[in-house]
Parts: structure tokens; C-alpha cells; sequence
């Protein structure tokens, strides 16, 4: 029975050790998240308030349309960035999307 003791003090030990991890991460990398749906159109800006001129933007296709812009010649990329406010994104080729393509965004801001 010790030993079974033992083992749930040194889970209970990494669990608070990890979660210290996550929370020091978390305080040096702000993050902020949210969707879209991009139109069919060249480019779309999306309202975000935590955009800073450092942000990482991380774009994440969500759906079957959204991987196959993903994949050809009119892939997204973060074309601007609007301190406070926004950011752009812009298809390579600058030809429209279909306008079904959903994303999923993560705004990092390294401190």
C-alpha cells in the first residue's frame, strides 16, 4: 500500500510540476484564437484586437475546401498586420477562394 502511495505523490507532483510549465508558457506567449470562413474573394481581414507587430499568426484549414486552397497555388499566407486591430489574409496566386474554405487561427505574441 506504500507503494501505491508513492506512485499517486509523484503523479500528484508531475501534475503540478506540468501545470506550472503551462502557465509559464502561457505568460511568455499571449495567445488569442478564432475562425473564419474565407469569402470568395483574394483576400479578407479579420477583426482581432490582440494583433501586435511582433504576432505569429498560425492558420489551420478546417475543412475538406479549406485543405485543398491549403495545398495549390492559392494558398493562404498573413499578408498584414494591424497593431491593435487586425490582420489580412491573401491567397499566393491572388485568385478568389470558393468562398466555403473555414479556418481556425492562433495569434501568437512572443514577448
Amino acid at each position: 500500500m506504500a507503494a501505491l502511495d508513492d506512485g499517486v505523490s509523484t503523479l500528484k507532483g508531475i501534475n503540478s510540476t506540468l501545470s506550472s510549465i503551462y502557465q509559464l508558457l502561457a505568460a511568455i506567449f499571449p495567445r488569442a484564437a478564432g475562425t473564419f470562413t474565407m469569402p470568395a474573394a483574394s483576400t479578407l481581414t479579420i477583426t482581432q484586437t490582440a494583433i501586435k507587430a511582433n504576432s505569429v499568426v498560425l492558420l489551420s484549414p478546417t475543412n475538406a475546401a479549406a485543405g485543398t486552397l491549403m495545398g495549390g497555388a492559392k494558398s493562404l499566407y498573413v499578408s498584414a498586420l494591424t497593431v491593435g486591430a487586425s490582420f489580412t489574409v491573401a491567397t499566393a496566386s491572388g485568385g478568389a477562394a470558393a468562398g466555403t474554405e473555414t479556418f481556425s487561427y492562433v495569434v501568437l505574441n512572443p514577448t
